[in-house]
């Protein structure tokens, strides 16, 4: 497994300063988009957020890529050891392995490989179980450092061939920018829906578990998703959790509670009619999204790449602008790819 891994390196930033990181507009070599990546801390004291991104998942496919953005709670224990467990997770599926087997003895015999519902069936069943994997590895990294409340989001993006496979668990977003109308005005949408306690399927599923779904005065009356009888188990001297999001990966003590690590999958085929020209994807924590519109981002974007700069700097240090002009700027990370 990491003999495979290590031929798809993930790509590392540079710092450029005690609270920032950064890699610069990049096409790697044997690759049909550019990545920029920019992190900064913000207002808090340490970063939790981390980021994945492995431009060639298979050395023998110039589009075939994985890229990651998790934002850690209570520490960055869950977010640093996420981002190191995922791409070796999937790599290690029954599905990737199966699809890749598939793949190669179609190009072998010069035919095109498995249909493309069924490589949306099979490629959906390996997201999922790379999720499963990585928080059943988490759960057990977190018991064996005594790191029982370690959680982060995730959103991801796997790149195979024209299929785009989005997985995210949270808050953390992906939003694509897209011209299907040749006019070259580029038109924002949001991929994944947060997962919120107080959303009904989430809420059902933790009342039905146990848990409770409260509206914090002094969080702004945001619904948190908190285990049993939180204040009884405060006094019995128990540090229960409660967050903000209700699925994520980690945190022990409320997955009995109903905290779900089951991911939000969506399949967009690139060159469809609705997806027919995507020029640009955006992952990002929510220190950008609580304060950039869908829109907003794939402009600011677009702006950025046609003057040459970096399109996830341009979003960062918006996103540090519109936070402390409200109160004070959370962890940020953005992660854009933009299509030749």
């Amino acid at each position: 497994l990491f003999e495979e891994f290590a031929v798809c390196r993930q790509v590392e930033c540079s710092k450029v300063g005690p609270c920032t990181a950064e890699l610069r507009p990049t096409k790697f070599a044997g690759t049909k988009f550019v990545v920029s990546i920019y992190q900064h801390v913000g207002d808090r004291r340490t970063q939790e957020d981390r980021f994945a991104v492995v431009p060639r998942l298979d050395p023998a496919s110039e589009a075939c890529a994985f890229f990651g953005v998790f934002d850690g709670t209570v520490g960055d224990f869950a977010s640093e050891n996420v981002k190191d467990l995922v791409v070796p997770a999937l790599l290690h599926t029954p599905g990737w392995r199966a699809l890749r087997q598939q793949q190669s003895a179609a190009n072998g015999a010069g035919e095109g490989g498995s249909s493309s519902v069924e490589q949306e069936r099979v490629l959906e069943g390996a997201m999922r179980d790379t999720y499963r994997a990585v928080d059943t590895a988490l759960l057990d990294r977190c018991a064996k450092s005594t790191q029982h409340y370690a959680t982060c989001t995730a959103v991801t993006l796997l790149l195979v061939g024209d299929l785009l496979v989005i997985g995210h668990l949270g808050d953390s977003r992906i939003v694509l920018g897209k011209d299907n109308d040749g006019s070259g005005s580029i038109i924002g949408e949001q991929m994944t829906i947060d997962h919120k306690p107080d959303m009904d399927n989430e809420r059902q599923r933790i009342e039905r578990c146990g848990g409770m779904v409260e509206h914090l005065t002094n969080h702004c009356n945001k619904p948190f998703i908190r285990g049993g009888d939180f204040l009884m188990r405060k006094k019995l001297g128990e540090q229960p959790m409660q967050l903000q999001y209700s699925r994520a990966f980690g945190a022990k003590d409320l997955k009995i509670f109903g905290l779900s690590s089951n991911p939000d999958i969506r399949i967009v085929r690139l060159g469809s009619p609705s997806y027919r020209d995507v020029k640009i994807a955006i992952l990002a924590s929510d220190g950008l999204w609580d304060v950039i519109s869908a829109q907003q981002a794939v402009l600011v974007a677009q702006e950025a790449i046609q003057r040459g700069d970096s399109p996830a700097e341009a979003l960062v240090q918006l996103a540090l602008e519109e936070s402390r002009r409200q109160a004070r700027a959370d962890n940020i990370t953005a992660v854009c790819i933009s299509f030749d």
